[in-house]
């Protein structure tokens, strides 16, 4: 896996349904990003934090992803800390990883997408 999406807005704004959109574009021809939630982005894949826009739920959408080979989206365990979430609080699988290991998955990626 080379490619990534990095999501750093929560759903209030365009750019994370913009970001969604890419990364189920990528999903759906079998290119399998990585999804990554840092900032804002941590709000997307929490439970109880579904936006809705145009009869569209952005947790549905998400859910998506299990049709496809994607792998689960990584999150910086300091962040978590800091906001006091934890695996449990997701609506599905996250990858929680430490600084060290999220440098270096950061710095393995070849395309990287931030929205």
């Amino acid at each position: 896996m080379s490619i990534a999406v990095i999501q750093t807005q929560n759903a209030k704004h365009n750019v994370a349904w913009h970001g969604q959109d890419m990364l189920l574009a990528l999903a759906s021809m079998d290119l399998n990003p990585q999804l990554i939630l840092t900032g804002g982005g941590i709000e997307l894949w929490l439970n109880n934090h579904d936006e809705i826009r145009n009869n569209r739920s952005l947790q549905k959408r998400y859910a998506m992803l299990e049709l496809f080979d994607c792998p689960a989206p990584w999150i910086n365990q300091r962040e978590l800390d800091a906001v006091g979430y934890d695996a449990d609080d997701f609506i599905a699988e996250v990858e929680i990883l430490d600084d060290d290991a999220w440098q270096q998955r950061l710095a393995d990626l070849t395309k990287v997408l931030t929205y």
